[in-house]
């Protein structure tokens, strides 16, 4: 059983997901102009994306092994069944984040040999769609009381 929050908790927490929807959506915009000829620069934006497009989906679909101090979107329900009734199924393309971003990004994998330049590519601009529909929903069924003001700004 997870540890009830206040809502002045969940509201500070709130800002911290605000930050990781900015950087998810920022860093979108970004790669979508390709404007970049320096290779760093490009492959910094893609794994800064990635990796706030996995945290975000840990928020929403946490796992059986979440942490007690993860912020989970659930912990702003009063009761989490009522997330999970409303929550979407993931997507095919959100359902492979999880992995592709250990093997590819946060860890040095030999599994990184065996990708083609196509299974390589990102679809960052329908990776962020995909990941705002399912947060458009959970700011339109979370109470406002337990969002950051900038959150309610996004509904």
């Amino acid at each position: 059983m997870r540890k009830k929050r206040t809502d002045t908790e969940l509201k500070k927490a709130s800002g911290h997901l605000y930050y990781e929807i900015e950087m998810l959506g920022g860093c979108a915009q970004l790669l979508a102009q390709g404007s970049y000829k320096n290779r760093t620069v490009t492959n910094a934006l893609l794994e800064s994306f990635t990796v706030h497009a996995r945290v975000i989906l840990d928020f929403l679909y946490a796992s059986e092994s979440v942490k007690t101090d993860d912020v989970i979107a659930e912990d702003f329900f009063d009761s989490p069944s009522l997330w999970h009734s409303v929550r979407p199924e993931k997507t095919k393309l959100l359902g492979s984040i999880h992995k592709r971003v250990g093997k590819e990004i946060a860890h040095l994998t030999y599994t990184r040999q065996r990708i083609t330049p196509e299974e390589k590519r990102w679809h960052y601009l329908k990776i962020h769609n995909d990941v705002a529909e399912v947060l458009r929903l959970f700011l339109e069924k979370a109470p406002q009381s337990r969002l950051d003001g900038r959150l309610l700004k996004l509904r």
